[in-house]
């Protein structure tokens, strides 16, 4: 079953093009101090460890030191950023410097990982509010922070389904990613749970609505040797009973929420590794230092600088794509809020943009 499909017309996956990247000199005004609710760059020294791990382990510990206050109900996340960030979080608990922490692991991993940090643990229930929730993600769409996870961790007693649920009931919640994660055009898989009974018929259902531009496979037991698109006999079979199909998208995806919507609807689909959520904090851990940035005002602040520099020729999309940007667009809304922008040669007269 090599399950090969596109898109529908309507998601304009084929018109969603890149240019050339451009590179911008900024130098942004000295003394002004971003705010954390919009967009805000955290500068490493030159001596920092390049290391992935040293990257994720100054996201976590920004994460926990920013986010996590006494008292609150957190949910833990699942990820390699995540365990760093549990690890971090019973340190502060050991030590009094933070108190009373209740800890809801999304994963038998970060149960695990909080038993050994020495974390507090409450299992999820329904009526439960969760003050705040960090987690990784496997890749991340630009602008609106809708991201994708279950990529390469799901086994039989893992949880896509349940790691979902308490990231959409959290009343605020941090993904951290790397830079390399952080993508203007979405591109691999997405996990998507399907009934173990007549997967078959759904699996093609799905094929044929992005014909063309994904292939289908259904997920294999890891140490089975080659499965083929079948899963062979060996396939995933999550604790709640489902297969999981590999959805593998061999174009970039311009629009991860309404790939969402489109699984939400097929029948036999019991979920999927896409998360859209709104509010949301992405916290990226790049060479040059750590970018936070939050969905609910990126989109306005970029639309409206995009029209002002591009003088309506550049969409938000390009602007946000050179994110080194970013810190100077904060500036300019934090500290001009009330001024009405009107022309290219006053923004690079104040930020020293090159273009």
């Amino acid at each position: 079953m090599a399950i090969i499909h596109s898109f529908p017309s309507y998601l304009n996956l084929r018109s969603h093009t890149h240019g050339h990247s451009t590179h911008h000199r900024l130098t942004t005004i000295s003394g002004c101090k971003p705010k954390l609710n919009s967009i805000s760059l955290i500068a490493r020294s030159s001596s920092s460890s390049s290391h992935s791990n040293a990257l994720l382990f100054e996201a976590a510990k920004h994460t926990v030191d920013t986010y996590v206050e006494s008292g609150m109900v957190v949910g833990l996340g699942s990820g390699a950023a995540s365990c760093l960030a549990i690890h971090y979080l019973g340190q502060k608990l050991s030590v009094g410097q933070l108190k009373d922490v209740v800890g809801i692991p999304t994963s038998v991993g970060s149960a695990s990982d909080a038993a050994k940090a020495g974390v507090p643990l409450h299992q999820y229930q329904h009526s439960l509010q969760i003050d705040f929730t960090f987690n990784d993600a496997d890749i991340m769409e630009e602008v609106s922070l809708n991201a994708v996870i279950g990529r390469q961790r799901l086994e039989g007693d893992e949880s896509i389904i349940e790691e979902k649920k308490i990231l959409d009931v959290t009343k605020n919640l941090v993904l951290m990613v790397t830079e390399k994660q952080y993508k203007s055009g979405v591109e691999g898989s997405i996990p998507v749970l399907v009934n173990s009974v007549g997967w078959m018929e759904t699996a093609e259902e799905i094929d044929d609505l992005f014909v063309g531009d994904a292939e289908v496979w259904r997920r294999a037991c890891i140490g089975r040797g080659h499965a083929g698109p079948t899963g062979g006999d060996f396939p995933v079979v999550t604790r709640e009973g489902h297969n999981v199909l590999d959805v593998i998208f061999t174009s970039p995806i311009p629009n991860l929420a309404e790939v969402a919507k489109l699984l939400d609807n097929i029948d036999g689909v019991a979920g999927h590794g896409i998360i859209t959520k709104t509010p949301c904090r992405a916290v990226i851990a790049a060479q040059s230092g750590l970018c936070i940035i939050d969905n609910t005002t990126t989109t306005i602040l970029i639309q409206a600088v995009a029209s002002v520099v591009g003088n309506g020729s550049t969409t938000a999309s390009d602007m946000f794509h050179h994110h080194r940007l970013l810190p100077s667009l904060f500036f300019l809304s934090s500290l001009f809020s009330d001024v009405e922008f009107r022309d290219k040669d006053f923004l690079e007269s104040v930020f020293f943009v090159s273009w």
